[in-house]
């Protein structure tokens, strides 16, 4: 197997603020077994001039707990080296560890594309 030389792990040395969970586990149980209220919470959303997942993007825009292009640049880059790693595997003969990296590596292509689809686009943050 090669060495991948060229993935490089930078270590951010800023103070990163506390995540805490967005609900305590009660406060999960109790929206958990209200599914048909949860429902109609969300239903609501669709009233007003942005869908759910519209409100999502904007109430996760620039706070701590929210994405950044640098995750969807992140997701990307270990898709990429899952799909390198799945190649490598493969050309030793190591079907099922080059079928554990394609799947990874696939998980982590869609979780690109679901954050990049919370995100502004580039040229409107760039310009703002």
């Amino acid at each position: 197997m090669k060495r991948n030389d060229d993935i490089r792990l930078v270590k951010d040395s800023s103070p990163q603020p506390e995540l805490r969970p967005a609900l305590t586990a009660d406060e999960w149980r109790g929206v958990l077994s209200n599914s048909d209220k949860l429902g109609e919470v969300k239903a609501g959303f669709s009233q007003g001039p942005f869908t759910a997942h519209a409100l999502t993007a904007i109430l996760l825009y620039a706070e701590s707990y929210g994405f950044t292009q640098q995750d969807v640049t992140d997701e990307t880059d270990v898709a990429a080296y899952c799909a390198r790693m799945a190649t490598d595997h493969a050309s030793l003969g190591d079907d099922a560890t080059a079928e554990t990296f394609r799947k990874l590596g696939e998980r982590h292509r869609e979780r690109a594309a679901k954050i990049a689809a919370l995100l502004p686009p580039n040229h409107l943050v760039a310009s703002s």
